[in-house]
C-alpha cells in the first residue's frame, strides 16, 4: 500500500478492529478492499471484523478470498479452518485442514485442526490419533493435551484420559489449565473428593491463582465442607467485590451454616445491587413468609421479569421465587403459572429419558435376586454403624436426618456419593456393565468396598453408634448396600406421591436431577422408584424400615420409638424438638427443618389439583 490515503484508511480499520468497533472497522476495510482486492491481509482483517459482528458465513467467505489470493500461505488456511470450526462446519473444516496439510505437512496447528475437525464430525478414533500426532510435533502443549483427554473420555476411555491429564500435570506443574482440566474431569466423573485433592495439589504450584480457589470453593461446597468453602469464598469476595455470583455463593454457604441474619442481608443487598440477578431473590423468598400478593418484594420481582435484558436462566430463578411467594399468599393459580414457566426453562436444557430409566430399573431388579443375596451372604462388613436414609428427593429425608441427629447416639455425614462410587469401582473390576457385573464379583472385593465406604462415612464424625448417609438416590443401590453391610438397618422415607412430586417441581436442584422439571417426567420417575423400592422391600425384609412422612410430622413419637428400637438406640426426648439442635443443613430443606415438626406441607398438592393432569396420568402409567 504505497498510497498514503489508502495506508491511513487501512490503519484506521485495524485500529477500530483492535478496539472492537467492528462496524467502523468494516467500513474502512471495505474501502481498502475495493482498492486492492487481491491483498490477503485485507480479506483476513475483514473476516475478523465480520466475525466480531456475528456474521460467520460472511467471515468465512472473506477468509476464502484471502486463501484464494495467497494459496501457499499456511496462515490463511489455518484461519479459514478455524473459522469453519467456530461455525460448526466440521466437514468443510476437515477438507480445509487437509488441503493445508498439502501446503505444510508437519505444521502442528494444521494437525490439531484436523483432530478437532474429526472430533466434530464424530470420528473420535481419528481425532485421538491426530491429537497424538500434533503433540509429537509440539510436546507438552496444554491445549492439545486437554483436547486429547477429552476425546479419550468421549470414547469411554476414562482411565486413559485421567492418565493423560495426570502425567501432563506431573510433567508440567506450571500449566494451570492442565490442573483445572483434571479437576473438572474428575468432577464430571462424580469423583468430587479426587477432584478436590487434585485442585489442592495444584494450589501448591499456583498459590495465588484465584481461578483455582474458585474451583476449590465450588468443590468444597459440593462436598459440604462448608467452613473451607466459606474461607475461600470470603477471600474471593474481597478480590472480586463486584462479582455477584461469588457474593451469592458465599451467602448460600452462610445460610447452610445457620448464619441466617448475615446470609439474608447479603441476599437482599444483591437484589438491590443487581435486580436482574435472579438467584438471590429465590433465597430471599425461601426465608420469608409472604401474606400479600402486593408485597413490595413481589412487585420488584414482577418488574424484573418485564426487563428485556433479563437472561432466561435468571428469569427461571425469579419465577421460582414468585411461585414460592405467591404460594405463601394462597394465590395458587398465579403461583403455579410461575412454577411452570421456571421449570420449562430448566427442562429445555435437559434430556430425561423415561424409557432408559425403566430399562435400568428392570436390569437392577433382574440382577439382584434372592439367589444372589444368598450367594454373597456375609462377605461384607459386620458393622451396624452405617445408617442410610433413602427415598425420593423431597420425601422428608432431611427432616428425618435432623430428627435422628438430635439423638446423642447419631451423627450425620450428609449426602455421600460413596455407594455409587463403590458400584463404579466394582464395575471397573469386571468385564460386564453395572448391574450385571454384580454376579461375578470376587467376594473379597465386597469387604474392600465396605471398608472404603466406612472410612468415608466416619471421616468427619466421632464415635457415634449410628452415622447417617442421607443420599436419597442411594435407593438405586440398596441391594449393594445390603451386601456391603448385611447387619445394618436402612430407612426408607415415604411421602404422598403428589406432595412429593409437586415439591420437586417447586425446587431448583443441583446438577444431576434431570427428572424434576416436568410433571410427566416426575410421574414416570416416581413410578420406577416405587417399583424398585417394592423389590428391595421383598428382598431385604426387616433390614429395610419404612417411615411415612405424614405420620412422622403428625405423630412423631409413635413413629420414632419403634424406629429407634430397630436401630438399637434408646428413646431420647430430644428427638421431639430437633429444631433446638439444628446447626448446619446442606440441602434444599435448610429453611424448613429449622422449624418444629408440623403438618403444613401435607396434602399441599390439593391446592394445585386442577393443574396436575400430566402427573396423575404418568403416575397411573398412562
Amino acid at each position: 500500500m504505497d498510497n498514503a490515503h489508502l495506508k491511513k484508511t487501512w490503519e484506521k480499520g485495524i485500529k477500530a478492529l483492535e478496539q472492537r468497533d467492528f462496524a467502523r472497522a468494516i467500513a474502512s476495510l471495505k474501502k481498502v478492499e475495493r482498492a486492492v482486492p487481491d491483498d490477503p491481509d485485507v480479506h483476513f482483517a475483514l473476516a475478523d471484523a465480520l466475525l466480531g459482528q456475528g456474521k460467520a458465513d460472511q467471515a468465512i467467505r472473506q477468509a476464502q478470498r484471502g486463501v484464494d489470493a495467497a494459496p501457499n500461505a499456511i496462515v490463511g488456511w489455518i484461519r479459514l479452518g478455524r473459522l469453519l470450526l467456530m461455525a460448526g462446519k466440521g466437514e468443510q473444516a476437515l477438507k480445509t485442514f487437509n488441503k493445508a496439510q498439502e501446503v505444510s505437512p508437519d505444521h502442528p496447528h494444521v494437525t490439531a485442526g484436523i483432530a478437532e475437525s474429526k472430533a466434530m464430525v464424530g470420528d473420535l478414533e481419528g481425532a485421538e490419533t491426530a491429537f497424538s500426532e500434533a503433540l509429537s510435533l509440539t510436546p507438552g502443549e496444554p491445549d492439545l493435551i486437554i483436547s486429547l483427554a477429552r476425546v479419550q473420555d468421549a470414547r469411554g476411555q476414562t482411565q486413559t484420559a485421567e492418565k493423560t491429564l495426570r502425567e501432563a500435570c506431573a510433567a508440567h506443574p506450571g500449566a494451570l489449565g492442565l490442573w483445572q482440566s483434571l479437576g473438572r474431569a474428575l468432577r464430571a466423573w462424580d469423583r468430587i473428593e479426587d477432584a478436590r485433592e487434585a485442585c489442592n495439589e495444584a494450589q501448591a504450584h499456583h498459590p495465588h491463582s484465584l481461578e483455582l480457589k474458585a474451583q476449590r470453593a465450588q468443590l468444597a461446597y459440593e462436598l459440604r465442607d462448608l467452613e473451607p468453602a466459606q474461607a475461600l469464598l470470603t477471600e474471593l469476595a474481597k478480590a472480586y467485590p463486584n462479582d455477584v455470583n461469588i457474593q451469592n455463593d458465599l451467602a448460600q454457604v452462610l445460610a447452610s451454616l445457620g448464619q441466617d441474619v448475615e446470609s439474608q442481608e447479603s441476599f437482599k443487598d444483591l437484589t438491590e445491587r443487581e435486580p436482574l440477578f435472579g438467584q438471590p431473590w429465590l433465597n430471599v423468598a425461601r426465608a420469608k413468609r409472604y401474606e400479600d400478593p402486593q408485597d413490595g418484594e413481589i412487585q420488584k420481582m414482577r418488574a424484573a421479569l418485564k426487563r428485556r435484558q433479563l437472561q432466561p436462566s435468571q428469569a427461571a430463578y425469579l419465577h421460582f421465587a414468585l411461585g414460592k411467594a405467591l404460594d405463601d399468599c394462597r394465590a395458587y393459580d398465579d403461583a403455579f403459572s410461575h412454577y411452570q414457566k421456571a421449570n420449562a426453562i430448566f427442562r429445555d436444557q435437559l434430556a430425561f429419558d423415561s424409557k432408559a430409566l425403566e430399562a435400568h430399573v428392570d436390569r437392577i431388579i433382574d440382577a439382584f435376586t434372592p439367589e444372589l443375596m444368598s450367594q454373597f451372604k456375609g462377605q461384607g462388613s459386620p458393622s451396624t454403624a452405617p445408617l442410610m436414609i433413602v427415598g425420593m428427593p423431597r420425601s422428608g429425608t432431611t427432616l428425618l436426618e435432623q430428627v435422628l441427629c438430635a439423638h446423642p447416639g447419631v451423627e450425620t455425614a450428609g449426602e455421600l456419593r460413596t455407594l455409587a462410587q463403590a458400584a463404579r469401582r466394582l464395575t471397573e473390576a469386571s468385564e460386564k456393565p453395572w448391574p450385571e457385573c454384580i454376579a461375578k464379583i470376587a467376594p473379597d472385593l465386597f469387604a474392600d468396598q465396605a471398608q472404603a465406604y466406612f472410612d468415608t462415612l466416619t471421616a468427619r464424625t466421632s464415635a457415634a453408634q449410628k452415622v447417617i448417609d442421607k443420599m436419597p438416590q442411594n435407593f438405586l443401590h440398596l441391594g449393594l448396600a445390603a451386601l456391603l453391610f448385611p447387619k445394618a438397618v436402612f430407612v426408607h422415607c415415604v411421602r404422598n406421591p403428589f406432595d412429593t412430586c409437586l415439591s420437586n417441581f417447586f425446587q431448583v436442584f443441583p446438577a444431576g436431577i434431570d427428572f424434576a422439571y416436568d410433571l410427566a417426567d416426575l410421574g414416570h420417575y416416581f413410578r420406577n422408584y416405587q417399583r424398585l423400592m417394592t423389590h428391595w422391600e421383598t428382598l431385604l425384609g426387616t433390614q429395610l424400615v419404612i417411615v411415612r412422612y405424614e405420620e412422622l410430622v403428625s405423630e412423631p413419637e409413635k413413629v420414632l420409638r419403634p424406629l429407634l428400637e430397630a436401630l438399637g438406640l434408646k428413646w431420647n426426648d430430644a428427638c421431639l424438638s430437633h429444631q433446638e439442635t439444628v446447626g448446619r443443613v446442606d440441602t434444599l430443606s435448610l429453611y424448613q427443618v429449622r422449624n418444629p415438626l408440623n403438618t403444613d406441607s401435607t396434602e399441599r398438592w390439593r391446592n394445585y389439583e386442577k393443574h396436575l393432569g400430566p402427573l396423575r396420568a404418568a403416575l397411573a402409567g398412562e
